[in-house]
C-alpha cells in the first residue's frame, strides 16, 4: 500500500449537527450522520443516518439509510433503507429492501433495484 493512499476506517463518521444549515453537495466515502439541514445533492458509500431534528431537500445515493427525519427528494439504496416512525419522506425511492416502521410516513414511489440498476442510477446521479 502506498503511503499516500487514503484507506477509510470503520468508525470514520462526518456529522451534521442540529442548527447547521449546508447547501451545495457533499460527497463522500465514510458514513454521513445529519442532524441539522441539508439540500443538495448528496452521495456517499456508507451509511447514512437522518436524526430526528434534520431536514434533508435533494437527491441522495449511499450504501445504507436510515430515517427518523424529514426527507424530500430522490433516493437510491445499494442494501436496505429503513424509515423509523418519527420519519418522514416525500420522493421516489430506489433500493434492494425497505422497511417502514408503524408511524413513518411515506408519500412516493418504491422501486426494489438489484445492484447492476444501483450502478447505473449512481453513475446517472453522480453527472
Amino acid at each position: 500500500m502506498a503511503k499516500n493512499e487514503i484507506v477509510t476506517q470503520v468508525y470514520e463518521v462526518n456529522r451534521i449537527s442540529c442548527g447547521t444549515e449546508i447547501k451545495g453537495s457533499l460527497i463522500s466515502s465514510s458514513d454521513i450522520r445529519l442532524d441539522g439541514y441539508f439540500e443538495g445533492r448528496l452521495i456517499t458509500s456508507g451509511k447514512l443516518v437522518v436524526g430526528e431534528s434534520a431536514k434533508l431537500l435533494g437527491d441522495v445515493v449511499c450504501r445504507s439509510c436510515d430515517n427518523w427525519g424529514v426527507m424530500e427528494g430522490k433516493l437510491v439504496v445499494k442494501e436496505i433503507f429503513g424509515l423509523k416512525k418519527t420519519g418522514s419522506i416525500t420522493g421516489n425511492i430506489g433500493c434492494e429492501k425497505i422497511f417502514i416502521e408503524e408511524g413513518g410516513v411515506f408519500n412516493g414511489s418504491c422501486k426494489i433495484i438489484d445492484e447492476q440498476t444501483f450502478e447505473e442510477l449512481k453513475v446517472k446521479f453522480s453527472q
